[in-house]
């Protein structure tokens, strides 16, 4: 029964109630409450205009990320993938901390729109506590959509793990690990399985590393970063400088080319897309990905 009641609380959370708000900012919309538990903690309205800040810095936050990601790096468009098939619009739901294990959830999903009932969505979740100068969440969970739309390989080293890398696009790492140990990683079975039972921590123990082994250091140009600002003026790319964005595109590209010898191993790709897609199996073709890109650079 405890169980059940939970479950049930939890489905509630995720309902908007009478209150509920939509606030449009290009394809994205951000969902929210104005009164009640689900309502933002932060209701600082400094330009006036009826909205939250904050939910305005989570919808320009996202929409940084995508222009950055798309459009500078080419990164493929969860909008225009096979896997989201006529999807127009990004939702971006503020729900109770309280009812959350972490700051923010992605869903790999479509659903019926929120703001459209005539549309379908694919969407991501963020808690009602985010501070976005503070958490990057919103451009975290951003990026799993990316991740969910150009491949069904979803090992968490991979997914979590390179996630956290994509922070670095808005906030700033104060010191880069050298990568000199990425050719002994990628050589030795013992290095990579470690790197296997890893999630968040796989950035720092191999994302970000192989990003500056392979000298990938690209630039965001002037342009994004004078657009993109929060409501109080405060730049949403912190520098100009983000390591790895050719590597970690590549690395997704050539993934997409082994899910088919994954799915084979698993047994069919309707079954592998339906049960397999976290399976412990796909590391070997996502590290074999990782090397194949490595190696492209010799």
């Amino acid at each position: 029964m405890r169980i059940l009641i939970m479950i049930i609380g939890f489905l509630l959370a995720l309902i908007p109630t009478a209150s509920a708000a939509v606030y449009q900012q290009g394809v994205v919309y951000v969902i929210y409450d104005e009164e009640g538990k689900a309502a933002v903690a932060d209701k600082t309205d400094i330009n006036s205009n009826g909205v939250p800040d904050v939910i305005e810095d989570v919808a320009t936050q996202v929409n940084a990320a995508r222009e950055l990601f798309k459009d500078v790096f080419k990164y493929p468009d969860p909008l225009e993938s096979e896997r989201f098939k006529n999807v127009k619009s990004i939702e971006v739901d503020i729900a109770p901390k309280a009812n959350m294990k972490s700051y923010g959830n992605a869903y790999s999903g479509v659903r019926k729109s929120k703001h459209d009932p005539n549309e379908r969505a694919i969407h991501i979740r963020v808690a009602n506590t985010i501070e976005p100068h503070k958490h990057f969440t919103p451009e975290h969970e951003y990026f799993h959509l990316i991740q969910y739309g150009a491949t069904y390989f979803r090992n968490g080293w991979f997914l979590e793990g390179m996630a956290r890398w994509s922070q670095d696009a808005i906030s700033k790492t104060e010191k880069y690990p050298d990568g000199k140990d990425i050719p002994f990683k990628l050589k030795n079975e013992s290095a990579a399985k470690k790197i296997f039972k890893i999630k968040y921590s796989a950035a720092e123990n191999l994302w970000y590393p192989l990003a500056v082994n392979m000298k990938d250091k690209a630039k965001i140009p002037d342009s994004l970063m004078n657009k993109y600002k929060y409501v109080d003026g405060t730049p949403v790319f912190k520098d100009n400088i983000f390591y790895g964005a050719n590597v970690m595109r590549n690395v997704i590209l050539v993934m997409k080319s082994k899910e088919g010898s994954a799915a084979e191993e698993f047994g069919g790709m309707q079954k592998w897309r339906k049960e397999g897609q976290r399976d412990d199996q796909n590391s070997k073709y996502i590290f074999d990905s990782v090397k194949e890109v490595y190696n492209s650079k010799k």
